[in-house]
Formats: C-alpha cells, sequence, structure tokens
C-alpha cells in the first residue's frame, strides 16, 4: 500500500513538472479554420476621413484597403462594444480589399502567427502624443472557432495616443508588422 502511494506521489511529482514546460512560452498555433492573423491600419477622422490598410491571411496573402470620404464607415465593419468582430463581417470587409502579388515567406509567418495567442492585453503603456494626427493600429487576431468570431488585440497604436503592449509578444509582432509596406 505505502508502495502505491509512492508510486501515485510520483506520477503526480512528474506530471506537474511535465505541464510547467508547457506554459505561456510555448508557440501556440492558431487553428486550422482562422482565416485572418493580422491587421494594421491608418484611421482618422479630423479634416476629412481616412482609413486604409492591409490585413494578413493564414496563407501569406496581403489585402490593402483604402476608404476615404465621408459616409464610408457605414460600409465597413468594426468591432462591437466588447472588442468583437463576427467572422462573416470581417469576411465582407476582406471582400473590400485588393489581394498584393507578394506573399509573406511561410516560415516568417509562422513564427509570428505563433505567438498570437501569447498576447494578451493587460499592461500597456499609454500617452497623449498629438492632435488630429489619426491613428496607426497594429492587431493580431484571436479567433474563437466555436463563436466563428475575432476579437482584434491591440499590439500598438501610435497617432494622436500612444499605447504600447508590454507584453513581449506584442512587441515582437509590433516590431514585425511594422516592416511590412
Amino acid at each position: 500500500m505505502k508502495t502505491n502511494s509512492i508510486k501515485l506521489a510520483t506520477l503526480l511529482l512528474i506530471l506537474t513538472g511535465g505541464f510547467s514546460f508547457c506554459g505561456k512560452n510555448k508557440a501556440l498555433t492558431p487553428p486550422a479554420s482562422q482565416k485572418i492573423l493580422f491587421e494594421c491600419y491608418y484611421i482618422n477622422r479630423a479634416w476629412g476621413y481616412s482609413h486604409k490598410g492591409f490585413f494578413i491571411d493564414k496563407e501569406g496573402k496581403v489585402f490593402d484597403y483604402s476608404l476615404s470620404g465621408s459616409g464610408v464607415d457605414a460600409n465597413w465593419n468594426f468591432p462591437d462594444d466588447q472588442g468583437i468582430i463576427s467572422e462573416q463581417a470581417l469576411m465582407e470587409n476582406l471582400q473590400k480589399t485588393t489581394v498584393r502579388d507578394t506573399l509573406i515567406n511561410s516560415k516568417t509567418l509562422k513564427e509570428y502567427a505563433d505567438k498570437i495567442y501569447l498576447v494578451d492585453e493587460k499592461n500597456y503603456t499609454e500617452r497623449h502624443n498629438a492632435y488630429d494626427m489619426g491613428a496607426r493600429i497594429y492587431v493580431c487576431y484571436q479567433y474563437n472557432k466555436n463563436a466563428k468570431t475575432y476579437r482584434p488585440v491591440k499590439v500598438l497604436e501610435n497617432g494622436d495616443w500612444v499605447r504600447i503592449n508590454n507584453n513581449k509578444y506584442a512587441k515582437q509582432i509590433s516590431d514585425w508588422l511594422q516592416t511590412i509596406r
């Protein structure tokens, strides 16, 4: 009986130790059903309206969009008050884009896609920067495959406000997204 207790205790210790290595630093590949991984956009409502940017999908395709003029917000789907956008609404936005001829390198895309689910929004540095500059915003998308919804997680914002996501994976993603033109 004492031998069984020792074996059980040893097994629990091994399992507990093994799970500690599966912690938050391990890459988490996005679900296969996730279509959109990243977005970068500029939006400004001062002195006219400008909204332009790009999406990156799971295949490394870059989809550009540019909206200008009054009333164009009515033709674009934004996240709701909880910061969620349905897959259908995001796909409607994607239909208003043009695909670039170049692809993101698959190895590079995987490197950054595997960090998406390691990003959180718990620790931002924020400061007011200017007026009427608008905002350039970089996000990674976390997908809820059961609800078929996306949550854009802000990794960096520059413009009227500067908001820096201090999560180390957010910093890595934002540094990379800023290199894509």
